[in-house]
């Protein structure tokens, strides 16, 4: 009968093998299921980084997918390898100063800055002067997914943000929720958040993430009080909002929300299309 010294691999090394094969068999699953386009100019390289992305989670804490039923896992696992091939990219070409955390205070300093829509460029330099990684990288047909957060093997935070709506009210709470999670869950951020924010997010997690984003922007006290909630006024909207010195386009978004009205504002919401501003198209 063969020892183990026998093969040319040992056990482990099988196994590990054995892993590999498997994650790039479901990476070329994952590139077959999404839109020739999105596949871009090298395919084979984006298929590399899949397999790796994949088979380095085998053994990290189950990806908190927050996705709603039906969302396309293809697209959200390449869209999510684009962003981390990109984010490698930032760390290797530009140096990025130590992460030395994120305060919840600190949100309302990134808050502010909605107000001034020509400083959306420069939110990529801000961040990355905090030691966070900004992507942004479009969405793929399909793929149900807003943002996400996690930390590179060297400990550095990345959030990627879709831009699946081109809305500044969507952009900044996404962006704002995501700041969320590295303050309160750095824990987690090993392995990716992924964020679909049309789901519902009944978990913990998501909740407090929600919550912080939100109160970033606007205060539960002076929500309570807001005259845009009991007269649905543009100039309330508008008078509100610079009150807090933020855009009152996140005002109006909120208000959407609650009420359950999409269709209230829309001249006011569309004022700004965020995907114009990032990547010069709709």
């Amino acid at each position: 009968m063969m020892d183990h010294d026998d093969f040319p691999l040992s056990p482990e090394r099988w196994a590990d093998a054995s892993a590999y094969f498997q994650a790039f068999l479901k990476a070329e699953e994952f590139l077959a299921a999404i839109p020739a386009k999105s596949r871009g100019s090298n395919p084979d390289r984006l298929l590399s980084q899949i397999t790796s992305d994949l088979y380095s989670s085998r053994e990290q804490p189950a990806t908190l997918l927050r996705a709603a039923p039906g969302a396309a896992e293809a697209g959200a696992a390449v869209w999510l390898s684009k962003v981390r091939t990109l984010a490698h990219w930032v760390t290797a070409s530009v140096p990025v100063p130590a992460f030395q955390g994120l305060l919840p205070s600190d949100l309302r300093d990134f808050a502010r800055m909605s107000v001034n829509v020509k400083q959306l460029p420069d939110l990529t330099g801000h961040l990355l002067q905090r030691g966070i990684v900004l992507i942004h990288e479009s969405a793929i047909p399909g793929a149900k997914v807003d943002g996400a957060v996690f930390k590179l093997a060297g400990g550095v935070p990345v959030i990627g943000l879709s831009l699946r709506y081109p809305r500044l009210d969507h952009y900044w709470f996404t962006l704002m929720h995501e700041l969320a999670h590295i303050a309160l869950h750095s824990e987690h951020l090993d392995s990716p958040i992924i964020d679909d924010l049309d789901a519902d997010r009944p978990d913990l997690v998501e909740r407090q993430a929600d919550r912080l984003a939100g109160n970033s922007f606007i205060p539960a006290p002076a929500w309570r009080s807001c005259p845009a909630r009991y007269s649905q006024s543009e100039r309330d909207i508008v008078d509100f909002a610079a009150g807090l010195g933020i855009a009152p386009q996140i005002v109006a978004g909120r208000l959407r929300r609650e009420l359950g009205r999409h269709d209230l504002f829309s001249g006011l919401i569309n004022q700004v299309n965020v995907r114009e501003i990032i990547f010069g198209q709709d």
